[in-house]
């Protein structure tokens, strides 16, 4: 796991990269779309379509621009989706991510501290002919560092705190161990009261929805300089500093009611890229995070749950003993089964921090965490051991419930740091409600190697994956290869089909949600700077568009060009489990399926309670009686989108979704005295005509340049320059010249080659996320 190896993974990441990608025309706008597959040709019947990138203020507005804010001459940027969640009116809810790294002028690790800002959030209505959106009253959330003492600077601080040990039982391996040996428990952070602008980042927080139709997000990022030795927030020339991320205590709330944001108590520990899971009664358990990412000597994440109690806004840590702990990478991919427990499968974000855990050949195994006795367990090795940013979906929970598959589909292969490379294998893992395990291989893989990509499922029981790249883009960023060709998996034929492709590169920081009309809303892109520097993108055609992105692309899954779809003239707007409840249909089409999907809530890349049920049901001509989930184990209480299914010759096609209310509702006014919510009754209309800004070459950026802007606004060294020389006043600046170095690039008609024997030598990335 040293640098040696490390340079090995990124020398063969890069050659393989570069064996995988063919010539690209001059010019091309879409650079490398699939580097695995061909293009998949077809009608929109066989292959679906996506509608044009379409982005707040539409192509007018340059996605970024300078203005005085915290900084004079800042630069501002749009939104990108990088958390999105599907609100219970049809509105979808986002938030950006690494915030204001666009202001970085030389490296990350010299100046991200000083630089970030806290994240922005919009609500984006799609109910319409025309997108638009709205900005939250209290735009940047509710987050904050509670860790923070006032007066605290990186030289005064708990010295503890600053070393990331021994930290407290609970805080990772060395704070457990600690803790075990009768060590006085100690701080196992110590952040500068420094900005409060950068103490309440919800970037790498997760987001759950409460069973009232609330959102809830806990943990996220504060980035400070430890040590900070110039700041140019306080007039110094630049930002100079050593890097470091911690863990957030911090989680809020926000009402899609009135569009606030509401902090709650925070949680015991920090944590940076933790997973919620919404338990059987609605509660919401924290899993894994870290408290200190750059600088922690704690060699692993947080080994306790804590759970959230929406009644009282607290956490309660979950400890009985050991067994109550267990080792878990970033961002584990979790579901809650059905026999009551939550599943780790093997999966995670492997890469970090720093690659190491002192206990990650438990990562091999898949575990399970019992609720009831808040104890974990070992249940066996995953069939390809551990796995970085796969993706992972539960497939349609069917009558009488008694057992439950996911499939887990791409990501690296190996503990941390793992391969740097994607891989294409797919898996489906079983769980008995009597707690057996089975796995095995998909009959077919997926037609694309993909890392950190998104999977959604659609209300005929398919799986949809989406954007990704070719490989872990934290171990070489700048060097990935976006796959824009989407895939769908069927159960009936346990394969996956190449489709339409994407027109914009979404390889890291992305997220993808089913709509109620049955498309798939895919949007954002806020990825790393190549090799965590200033430059956003290598411009030379063979790699992908790094650039942050606030645009959103729309699927429409070929079931949408079937025929004429059913329609929900009125459902409940709420049900009691247990309990049989009336559809009434517009027509008496023959309907093959009724489904309850839960309303999504993906954090870029994953959703953990994403889950379809397929109900019993009886019809009668125009009237449906169908049988609500047994109890919050199928389906956890919380909003859900309910589809009808009409068949077809060519296959299921669904109805616009009623958005209905599931769980434990006992009397007439809670079951609901008007109908559910048909936000989208027009479901092919919205995001039609949008427009968005388009992708610039960024590779020529100087130091301090803004890619983005107005060309008035760019800024940079050439800028300075030209303001204070009439002569440099024609030479060209910015993102989107054309200078000889791109006009020379577009011209390229191979890639370029790359000896085996050939010295490289690569600097050791940093991680950001």
């Amino acid at each position: 796991m040293g640098r040696h190896r490390r340079d090995v993974i990124f020398v063969a990441s890069l050659a393989l990269s570069l064996v995988a990608v063919g010539p690209v025309s001059a010019g091309t706008p879409q650079r490398v779309a699939n580097p695995q597959a061909p293009e998949a040709s077809g009608s929109p019947a066989e292959i679906g379509q996506w509608t044009h990138p379409f982005e707040e203020g539409g192509a007018e507005t340059p996605r970024c621009q300078r203005r005085d804010g915290l900084l004079k001459g800042e630069i501002f940027c749009k939104v990108a989706a990088v958390t999105m969640a599907a609100l219970p009116d049809g509105r979808i809810y986002y938030a950006n991510g690494i915030e204001a790294d666009e202001n970085v002028r030389y490296h990350y690790e010299l100046e991200l501290g000083d630089r970030t800002r806290a994240d922005r959030t919009r609500v984006l209505d799609l109910r319409g002919a025309a997108p638009k959106w709205t900005t939250p009253p209290q735009e940047a959330g509710a987050s904050w560092n509670p860790q923070v003492k006032p007066g605290a600077t990186s030289f005064n601080g708990d010295p503890f705190g600053v070393v990331g040990a021994p930290g407290r039982p609970g805080d990772g391996f060395i704070g457990s161990k600690w803790g075990k040996l009768g060590g006085p428990p100690q701080q196992p952070s110590s952040p500068p009261d420094d900005k409060p602008y950068k103490e309440r980042s919800t970037f790498c927080a997760d987001i759950a929805q409460l069973g009232d139709g609330r959102m809830l997000m806990a943990g996220g990022t504060d980035y400070y300089n430890e040590p900070s030795l110039m700041d140019r927030d306080e007039g110094a020339p630049a930002d100079v500093g050593v890097l470091e991320l911690e863990g957030l205590r911090a989680s809020w709330i926000f009402n899609p009611k009135d569009d606030s944001h509401t902090a709650t108590a925070p949680m015991k520990y920090g944590r940076w890229y933790p997973s919620l899971v919404t338990m059987p009664d609605g509660k919401i358990t924290v899993f894994s995070g870290v408290t200190k990412l750059l600088k922690s000597t704690q060699m692993g994440q947080v080994r306790r749950t804590e759970t959230f109690d929406p009644a009282t806004n607290t956490w309660t840590e979950n400890y009985v003993g050991d067994e109550s702990e267990t080792a878990l990478p970033l961002f584990s991919r979790l579901t809650l089964m059905p026999n009551g427990k939550v599943l780790f499968n093997g999966v995670g974000q492997n890469f970090g921090p720093n690659g190491t855990d002192a206990e990650e050949a438990t990562f091999n195994f898949q575990k399970m965490w019992d609720p009831a006795t808040k104890k974990w367990e070992i249940v066996g090795p995953a069939l390809l051991g551990s796995r970085g940013s796969a993706s992972q979906v539960m497939l349609p929970l069917k009558a009488p419930y008694n057992e439950g598959s996911i499939i887990t589909f791409g990501g690296t292969i190996g503990i941390p740091p793992g391969e740097a490379m994607a891989t294409n294998l797919s898996t489906v893992t079983t769980v008995t409600k009597d707690g057996k395990v089975t796995n095995r291989l998909t009959k077919g893989q997926l037609n694309n190697r993909r890392w950190f990509h998104s999977g959604t499922i659609l209300p005929d029981g398919t799986i949809l994956a989406s954007s990704g790249g070719d490989k872990d883009s934290l171990q070489l960023p700048g060097y990935e290869i976006a796959v824009r060709q989407a895939e769908l998996y069927d159960p009936a034929t346990d394969s996956w089909k190449a489709v339409a492709s994407e027109a914009r590169d979404r390889h890291y920081h992305e997220a993808a949600t089913l709509l109620p009309d049955g498309r798939v809303l895919s949007g954002g892109m806020s990825s790393v700077a190549t090799m965590y520097g200033h430059r956003r993108d290598q411009g030379n055609g063979f790699f992908a568009n790094n650039e942050k992105d606030s645009s959103f692309e729309i699927y429409s899954p070929p079931y949408l060009f079937r025929g004429p779809r059913p329609e929900i003239a009125s459902a409940p707007s709420g049900v009691a489990w247990g309990s049989q409840f009336k559809v009434n249909m517009v027509g008496s089409d023959e309907i093959g399926s009724v489904a309850l999907i839960r309303t999504g809530s993906p954090q870029h890349g994953l959703d953990t309670d994403v889950r379809s049920i397929e109900l019993e049901f009886k019809q009668d001509g125009s009237t449906l009686t169908a049988s609500a989930p047994p109890s919050g184990v199928i389906a956890p209480p919380g909003y859900y989108y309910l589809f009808v299914n009409k068949k077809s010759p060519k296959g299921l096609i669904p109805s616009v979704a009623a958005i209905v209310r599931v769980g434990d509702l006992v009397n007439a006014s809670a079951l609901g005295n008007k109908p559910a919510l048909i936000p989208m009754r027009d479901s092919s209309v919205a995001g039609n005509a949008g427009s968005a800004t388009p992708d610039e070459n960024s590779s020529m950026n100087d130091f301090g340049e803004c890619t983005g802007c107005a060309k008035g606004e760019r800024g940079g060294v050439r800028h300075d320059l030209q303001q204070s020389n009439p002569a440099l006043k024609q030479v060209p600046i910015g993102a989107d010249d054309e200078g000889p170095m791109q006009q020379a690039q577009q011209k390229a008609t191979s890639p370029p080659t790359i000896s085996p024997t050939m010295n490289v030598r690569l600097m050791r990335p940093m991680l950001v996320g």
